[in-house]
């Protein structure tokens, strides 16, 4: 295993959840993966946001790329090896060997800007640009508190501003840019909502949703997130109904009845399970192959963890209601679909079942019965409601791994939250993570919870797999957006919990908040916006040398404006290829979407979902 530390750390962490070693499978993290950058070219989180446009899509509120506080990138690379080499595992003990996984920082950058990606190349606009001239939430109160908001239904959320006092001409543009900015990545809203907010306290703003229906979250601090106990590190909950760990697991047959006209399979003990692809031939080629996903889920969570189990092999049958899922009708469109829901249902068979009647309901379950997991993302207690919760399903294929993707993972929150991702980032404190703490709060507009969330399940899916592989029984698994939020932040709030017990802050940070000096921030330049790299005190003498400014002995701050003021004079190219000749990381800002999947040093990180609009290929080489 070799790789950038924090993503060799992450995967390192994730796999011993499963009792797996480093090295049991050889994988490799590297900073930029199959890009044409050269195998030597240094590189950092910061510069492969810059590369891959994240810098371009968190700051589009600003206008200007912007660093994201948090290593996304790099966790979400270990993230993928991870579920890379749980994949392998499961094929060996299924008989399909994978002798070596690769990914990189770059490919999981790019697979978290996937929906930005299409959409920049897709046909149309979400809506027409926003009017206003005010950021959109997080809103400020009285007292001083942030708060995010999310509610789905108009009428509710013109009662919530109506009471708060805000102008009744600036709320309907204002819910036309609120609820797109799901999509476009940016919000601007009327400057009367703001100042709504500013003239009630906390208490006032929150009795206000409550009545109104609206659900309202405060951007909590990482030190309010660790007084709660037993703090997650974001790992799935794995099922103990899988069976004791360990020697002397029995070997005895599981066998489910299956449903009409779907073939009975027999689960042997460990290594047996499905051990054929869906048409009975022998396995060859990716480990998940022969692996049957049943997929009931929206938006982004549970699509994209279905995906991610297909660029590994298995099958993915994807369950809508009648006349498609209206995500389709979304635009921009990539053809006749929309680019989001293409993005991350592309190639996935399709199925649609009125679920509101028990016929259709007896006919998914006869379809999961048959398949190795089954997946959904439905509000809490439906699945119960409907007979399709884990222990109704289970009874008939004991070998099945039942999977609950949710927002809030059975937390309190559960019954008076949404459970979507801009309130995820502002109750796990990720509002304080992404910027720096001479600004305010401010959860991303970049959709880091759905997109760890996503990850999260798909390290579930396969990580209930590799547990009944080993075990011999099947079991029921739950994931969650708050469970993605924990995960990105481990290492941040590891950090906070030693500085809260005396010891070092973690380097860059303050009570896990980005302490940035003038190199750390994006430097806009004659042609375009340079991002340089310079961490400790031998990265900055080499970037003073390479910049023609002497060392003065002043403190590190002030070499560092010097430095940044020679960089700001000249162009960002020249500087870019001068200082990483020199290894010092250090790119261009990619601030055109439209235009990364023509570039000769990233066209082979793509693939089109139609004729005109392109998304990342799968994360992953294997050999």
């Amino acid at each position: 295993m070799t790789g950038p530390a924090l993503a060799a750390a992450t995967c390192a962490r994730r796999l011993a959840a499963f009792g797996i070693a480093p090295g049991a499978v050889d994988y490799d993290i590297s900073w930029h993966g199959p890009a044409r950058l050269g195998p030597l070219r240094p590189g950092s989180e910061a510069t492969v946001q810059a590369l891959s446009g994240l810098m371009a899509v968190h700051g589009r509120d600003d206008g200007r790329p912007r660093r994201l506080g948090l290593e996304a990138g790099s966790v979400a690379a270990g993230l993928l090896a991870a579920q890379a080499v749980l994949a392998v595992e499961v094929g060996r003990l299924r008989g399909c060997p994978v002798a070596r996984v690769e990914t990189s920082v770059l490919q999981a950058t790019n697979l978290l800007l996937s929906h930005y990606l299409a959409a920049a190349t897709a046909v149309g606009d979400v809506v027409p640009p926003s009017a206003g001239t005010a950021p959109g939430p997080p809103f400020q109160t009285s007292d001083d508190r942030w708060f995010e908001i999310e509610v789905f239904d108009a009428d509710a959320w013109k009662a919530f501003w109506s009471r708060l006092g805000a102008p009744a001409a600036d709320l309907g543009g204002a819910w036309t840019a609120f609820r797109a900015r799901y999509y476009r990545g940016t919000c601007r809203l009327t400057p009367g909502l703001h100042r709504a907010t500013r003239a009630h306290s906390f208490d006032d703003a929150a009795a206000a949703a409550v009545a109104c229906g609206v659900s309202l979250c405060r951007v909590r601090t990482y030190s309010e997130v660790l007084e709660e106990p037993g703090r997650s590190c974001g790992n799935p909950s794995i099922g103990s109904d899988f069976g004791p760990a360990g020697p002397g697991v029995a070997q005895e047959a599981v066998i489910g009845p299956a449903g009409p006209g779907v073939a009975q399979e027999a689960v042997t003990g460990p290594g047996s399970a499905h051990a054929t692809s869906s048409t009975g031939s022998p396995l060859t080629g990716m480990p998940l192959e022969g692996i049957r996903v049943v997929e009931a889920t929206s938006r982004m969570q549970g699509p994209l963890a279905g995906l991610l189990c297909q660029m590994l092999g298995a099958e993915v049958v994807r369950i809508e209601p009648p006349g498609g899922d209206v995500g389709r009708m979304v635009p921009p469109f990539a053809g006749e679909v929309g680019s989001f829901f293409q993005c991350f249902n592309r190639g996935k068979d399709t199925l649609e079942l009125d679920l509101g009647q028990e016929r259709q309901r007896r006919e998914l379950a006869d379809l999961v019965v048959g398949a190795d997991v089954f997946v959904h993302n439905w509000r809490p207690g439906k699945a119960a409601e409907w007979g399709l919760d884990a222990a109704d399903l289970s009874s008939r294929d004991p070998a099945l791994v039942y999977v609950q993707a949710s927002g809030w993972g059975g937390r309190p929150e559960d019954g008076r939250l949404i459970g979507t991702d801009f309130l995820v980032q502002a109750f796990t404190g990720a509002g304080n993570g992404v910027r720096p703490d001479d600004e305010p709060p401010w959860p991303t507009r970049v959709l880091l919870a759905d997109f760890m969330g996503a990850l999260v399940t798909c390290e579930g899916m396969i990580g209930g797999l590799f547990r009944r592989e080993e075990r011999g029984r099947g079991g029921r698994v739950e994931t969650s957006l708050l469970q993605g939020a924990m995960a990105l932040q481990a290492h941040v709030l590891d950090g906070v919990a030693n500085e809260v017990d005396g010891a070092a802050p973690e380097t860059g940070r303050r009570r896990g908040r980005p302490v940035w000096g003038p190199l750390d921030r994006p430097l806009e330049c004659s042609d375009g916006t340079l991002v340089v790299s310079a961490e400790g005190d031998a990265a900055l003498a080499r970037l003073c040398e390479l910049s023609d400014v002497a060392d003065d002995g002043g403190p590190r701050e002030h070499v560092e404006s010097r430095v940044a003021q020679e960089l700001q004079a000249g162009p960002a190219a020249k500087w870019a290829d001068l200082l990483t000749d020199g290894g010092i990381p250090a790119e261009v800002a990619s601030t055109d979407l439209s235009s990364l999947h023509s570039d000769p040093r990233f066209e082979a990180m793509f693939e089109p979902l139609s004729e005109t609009c392109f998304a990342p290929r799968g994360p992953w080489s294997l050999s």
